[in-house]
């Protein structure tokens, strides 16, 4: 490795730290937790027009956009935007489900995932901050549904869907 290699590297990891600093999420978390989960992100870019993240695949971890834009949808439905330095699927850090939406690059977008099967071992070995995550990620839920009910005259039996 040389040295510019060296220092792109050490660049992406600062990023990818400032990325993860700046969610709520993850507020709660030790500098040196999310050091790690800094290490541990991939990152990826998608062409306009390309998925994200597919409706009824498995839900690996989620995703923070770095650049670019991108739409999700349910079936034809299109649900939300999501941009830069905002995130989807927050409780895929948590469990194992199928993703209930498609995220589709509307730009070229790049993207840091949070794979689950790397970063779920570190909140194993640190309890409280896996108590932290999990009561963010369940707050964000239940502000989804409270804005769901005021904006819905009847509601319809779904639950809570996006987050």
């Amino acid at each position: 490795m040389n040295l510019s290699d060296q220092s792109e590297g050490q660049c992406e990891l600062e990023c990818n730290l400032r990325l993860l600093r700046e969610l709520p999420v993850f507020a709660g978390l030790a500098p040196e937790l999310l050091r790690v989960m800094a290490y541990l992100c991939e990152r990826e870019v998608f062409a306009q027009g390309q998925s994200i993240l597919t409706e009824n695949e498995p839900a690996e971890g989620p995703v923070i956009l770095i650049r670019g834009t991108a739409g999700l949808e349910q079936g034809s439905r299109r649900i939300a935007t999501v941009s830069e330095g905002m995130y989807a699927g927050g409780l895929a850090l948590l469990g194992r489900f199928r993703w209930l939406y498609t995220l589709r690059a509307e730009t070229e977008v790049e993207c840091l995932f949070l794979p689950r099967r790397k970063l779920l071992p570190q909140f194993f070995a640190q309890p409280e901050a896996l108590v932290s995550v999990a009561q963010e990620l369940i707050g964000g839920v239940i502000q989804w549904d409270q804005q769901r009910l005021e904006r819905s005259g009847e509601v319809q039996g779904q639950g809570p869907g996006v987050l």
